[in-house]
């Protein structure tokens, strides 16, 4: 897309409107946190946590009509829902191609491994055996064209971020071992660079690798967390200005061109920054209570923010897709003052986004 063509999609972020949400029926008692939808659209993935010792897996069918069908994802040997407690079910993450669905997911008491599903229906399955690699398997992403996939092992006392290729075989192997902790792996549109997380003496920075090698992407006070790409651009949470105050930046794969896009930002409780469908523009909620109806969407080149009303209470963790030349929007609220869970939200966005 020309640079002119993404002034003119953004353009249209700058429209004023209330957006008139439907609500995903789960008939669970948990907070929905952490929507993710599949890159065609149809599915939409999301987790329930009880606040207490259970976060399950869900999958909704997605239409213009909304998400129905809502249905757990059980891993094998997990209880009913919410039932035995313990169990842990998160961080959904879509394999493009075929439409396969990834998770991390562990019973009570055991370790958290990498789980794969088919949406339309059947059981999950362990995706790699412990046979292959031991220990907690965490934070499943894959390349755009579904032949490389990344995960954090602690298989080495430390999480190290692991990379497989699924086209040339083999098995998978550390891309940037080091005695720190990593998390956060993200390939870019080509598959050929990743960003990343790094914990060191009680900080996290960002980092990212290539085929030529690794390198700081930004450091500096505070934490720097979550990258995801937007072209050759790294867009990242940061809480350089104080611990619990969290912008959105954005900076070269090189580290330079480094800008604030948003600011007093609400962290979601997994997820990346949410990206536009054609990547011009972050979506995000701000952490003001003034602001807790809205969801604002701020332009990567500086083109200003847009406020979306949503009519709704404490309004958290937006995700955006285009299908069949739509644009829908599912994020988290409080359905009314005093609610006690916070509640799934679908909303078809065209012409605002």
């Amino acid at each position: 897309m020309s640079v002119h063509s993404r002034c003119l999609v953004f353009a249209s972020l700058l429209l004023s409107g209330t957006a008139n949400a439907l609500e995903v029926q789960t008939g669970d008692n948990g907070h929905v946190q952490n929507p993710v939808f599949s890159p065609d659209g149809k599915w939409l993935a999301f987790e329930i946590n009880n606040l207490a010792n259970t976060v399950e897996l869900w999958i909704a069918k997605h239409s213009g009509g909304g998400a129905t069908g809502a249905r757990q994802l059980k891993i094998p040997g997990a209880s009913s829902s919410f039932g035995g407690g313990g169990g842990f079910a998160a961080a959904p993450e879509w394999l493009p191609p075929s439409q396969m669905l990834f998770f991390e997911g562990a019973n009570p008491g055991g370790n958290l491994r990498i789980y794969y599903a088919a949406p339309s229906g059947g059981a999950p399955n362990e995706f790699i055996p412990s046979n292959t690699l031991q220990g907690n398997l965490t934070s499943p992403t894959i390349a755009e064209d579904g032949s490389q996939f990344a995960f954090v092992s602690d298989s080495t006392g430390k999480g190290d971020i692991y990379l497989w290729n699924l086209s040339g075989g083999g098995a998978p192997s550390t891309v940037s071992p080091s005695s720190s902790s990593e998390n956060f792996p993200a390939f870019n549109a080509t598959g050929n660079k990743m960003a990343f997380s790094r914990k060191k003496d009680g900080t996290e920075d960002v980092f990212y690798w290539s085929q030529a090698g690794d390198g700081v992407l930004k450091g500096g006070a505070g934490d720097q967390t979550r990258p995801v790409w937007a072209g050759d651009d790294v867009v990242y949470f940061s809480s350089e200005r104080g611990t619990g105050t969290w912008d959105i930046a954005i900076a070269s794969s090189g580290g330079g061109n480094r800008r604030v896009l948003a600011r007093d930002v609400k962290l979601p409780s997994r997820a990346t920054p949410a990206l536009t469908p054609d990547k011009s523009g972050v979506v995000w909620v701000s952490s003001d209570p003034a602001k807790a109806d809205r969801v604002m969407v701020t332009g990567l080149d500086g083109a200003g923010t847009k406020e979306i009303s949503t009519g709704l209470v404490a309004v958290a963790e937006p995700c955006v897709v285009a299908s069949n030349g739509r644009v829908f929007m599912a994020f988290t609220a409080l359905p009314a003052e005093g609610a006690d869970w916070r509640r799934l939200q679908v909303v078809d966005v065209t012409g605002k986004f």
